[in-house]
């Protein structure tokens, strides 16, 4: 299952299917390393750095990191200390 796919359906199991809560879901790690575990190649968001184009948000030492990156380049690479802002910049 995509990402998206898969967090519409975590909205609907936990929110009751308020999109607007979604945040919610990373307050805590949990969704995010669902997300981590459930990453495909060929989805245009991934959670584990890789060579695929797409949208990335990744754990850093320092915290996240969303960024794009296609044929190998990043582009609009941006640091975070919380997870909850990373997520919030990223599913803008």
């Amino acid at each position: 299952m995509y990402a998206l796919a898969r967090l519409d359906a975590l909205v609907n199991e936990r929110l009751g299917g308020d999109k607007s809560r979604l945040f919610e879901l990373f307050e805590s790690r949990e969704v995010f390393d669902l997300l981590r575990a459930a990453d495909q190649p060929e989805d245009w968001y991934h959670f584990e750095p890789k060579t695929f184009d797409g949208d990335y948000l990744v754990e850093t030492p320092e915290g996240f990191q969303i960024y794009w990156q296609e044929r190998g380049t990043k582009a609009a690479v941006r640091n975070f200390t919380l997870l909850l802002d990373a997520a919030r910049a990223f599913f803008r």
